[in-house]
């Protein structure tokens, strides 16, 4: 299993969608995944329930210990087999105490847990963040997200000195325009990355009304309609490139993984 920590200590970074985009991927390549949510405000969680799946909110289902933890989401994988919902469950749960019981008991049946925490440094982003295989920090191309990067990775660099170990990220531009002209500010920030060494991918989350139709519409990018959504090819393009990625960066096996049934 590999867990992917998407983090940013800025709201509005488009952290949320980035997840929402992978997971998509994932699910489309036939992988199991749990989407771990860490945000108060329930946007995944949100976005789920409209779509009719079972989720997991802690407030009614709290798990004690990761066996437990392995068979809430076992049943919520069940349950939405019937609705052909079965290779993606939506965990909520904002406190920290049981982070590590919900990650270690998605072992079990996941192929990836992708965990979205609050657009602020707390605990559950720093635990998370000592186990993740990947750290993703989204940024639209602003001079105020781009200095949020820098915190952020302060942070993680933190975390890696408590725990003895590196934690491993990649930095993602999103919300940038999907035309061929850059822009100044764009411009700037790559090179101030490139400068201080900090790993951008090679990948960028453009501005699409297909990210902003997946809550609008509580699809998965395969999912929406080209009927209702402007430039979706080019949108499916870019999040297909996306998990290439993504899945190249973590590493050949867990490539491999989304081909399990």
């Amino acid at each position: 299993m590999a867990l992917v920590l998407f983090a940013n200590t800025k709201g509005g970074s488009g952290k949320t969608t980035a997840a929402l985009v992978l997971a998509g991927e994932l699910v489309k390549h036939r992988a199991k995944v749990v989407l771990l949510e860490g945000d108060p405000n329930r946007p995944l969680m949100n976005w789920a329930t409209a779509r009719g799946m079972s989720v997991i909110e802690t407030s009614r289902s709290r798990a004690k210990t990761p066996v437990e933890a392995a068979q809430l989401i076992d049943q919520a994988a069940d349950e939405n087999a019937g609705a052909g919902e079965g290779k993606l469950v939506v965990v909520h749960d904002d406190h920290q105490d049981g982070v590590f019981d919900w990650i270690e008991g998605a072992g079990s049946w996941a192929h990836f847990v992708i965990a979205d925490p609050e657009g602020s440094p707390n605990e559950w982003l720093t635990d998370v963040a000592s186990q993740a295989d990947l750290v993703i920090i989204p940024f639209a191309p602003s001079a105020l997200d781009a200095k949020q990067v820098s915190r952020t990775v302060q942070v993680l660099n933190r975390v890696s000195k408590r725990s003895g170990k590196p934690v491993p990220y990649r930095i993602l531009l999103t919300r940038a325009g999907a035309g061929a002209v850059m822009t100044r500010d764009e411009r700037e920030i790559r090179q101030s990355l490139a400068e201080h060494g900090l790993p951008l991918m090679e990948t960028t989350l453009h501005e699409r009304p297909a990210y902003r139709g997946l809550f609008k519409l509580d699809k998965t990018v395969d999912e929406l309609p080209s009927a209702a959504v402007n430039g979706l090819d080019a949108a499916r393009r870019n999040a297909a490139g996306y998990l290439a990625e993504v899945l190249q960066t973590l590493n050949p096996s867990p490539a491999k993984k989304t081909e399990a049934a």
